[in-house]
């Protein structure tokens, strides 16, 4: 009986399902079983897991993807006391990724890890930019204590089946990292435990993304819609981008980084107001 379930979600991951499988399969932590859950792919994704593994192979209906709910049914399938996710367009970037992610639970350091992810290098400047700042050890431990990517992470089971993964809404991996935290549970972020994942959102697909955090961040820390806050804390991140920017000498850059900053920013404050107002709604 292997050690360590490995569960990979895809839904159009074309090619980087080809190359993340291939990454896996030269691990040099070898004591794994891989279960794959495909959302409905239809580029060639579904061909290429249900090739490398027929036999563990989920399929579900893109309305049937919600977050939370497939990783509590996914982990219920499998039985290994270690359980690793790896997203189908996470790519590890050497042969001891899995076994750096797995040595602080193995060595009782930790009861949660998460890879070190890197932007793509096609990755938009003001994106790759937010992968190093939240990747820097120093901002999630100061700025997002309970930052935590469900892309590329490992715990024990038995923090699992103690807390379960909420099944409503989105960000269920930042949701599910601060209960655990809450209760007693060690995170930690394995700096050598490097994969390349990134993604170019439309401007309207990341208002949708940031709009669903907005509810989340409600719901997880009764944070409320505040117009001026809000509004102070674009500036200000519209200011350190442009400074950045310009060290970097890429001024051109600079209008898409603002609208970028601005659709985080109001997608959030409207998310935020949205999940106020349903939760006074219920409780009147």
């Amino acid at each position: 009986m292997s050690s360590t379930a490995i569960i990979m979600r895809s839904k159009d991951e074309m090619p980087h399902a080809v190359t993340a499988l291939d990454r896996l399969a030269t691990q040099r932590w070898t004591d794994w079983t891989l279960y794959n859950v495909d959302s409905g792919s239809r580029d060639g994704t579904l061909e290429v897991v249900r090739k490398a593994n027929p036999d563990r192979l989920t399929e579900i209906a893109p309305s049937a993807y919600v977050p939370g709910k497939v990783l509590n049914e996914m982990i219920a399938r499998t039985h290994e006391p270690l359980i690793v996710f790896l997203n189908a367009d996470a790519i590890p970037l050497d042969d001891r990724w899995l076994e750096r992610l797995l040595r602080p639970l193995q060595e009782g350091t930790a009861d949660a890890t998460m890879s070190k992810q890197h932007a793509r290098p096609d990755a938009h400047f003001i994106v790759d930019y937010d992968y190093r700042r939240a990747y820097d050890p120093k901002n999630i431990k100061e700025e997002n204590e309970d930052f935590f990517s469900a892309v590329a992470c490992a715990f024990r089971r038995e923090w699992w089946e103690r807390i379960k993964f909420p099944e409503s809404g989105y960000a269920e991996d930042l949701a599910w990292a601060k209960t655990c935290r809450e209760t007693g549970a060690r995170l930690k972020l394995v700096l050598d435990s490097e994969v390349e994942h990134s993604h170019n959102y439309t401007l309207k697909s990341l208002y949708t993304k940031k709009y669903r955090h907005g509810q989340t961040y409600h719901r997880m820390y009764g944070r409320q819609p505040h117009v001026v806050a809000q509004t102070v804390a674009c500036l200000r991140e519209i200011v350190r981008d442009g400074l950045y920017a310009c060290f970097r000498m890429k001024p051109w850059t600079i209008p898409y980084n603002l609208a970028y900053r601005i659709v985080i920013h109001v997608a959030l404050h409207k998310g935020l107001r949205q999940a106020a107002n349903a939760s006074r709604i219920s409780s009147s």
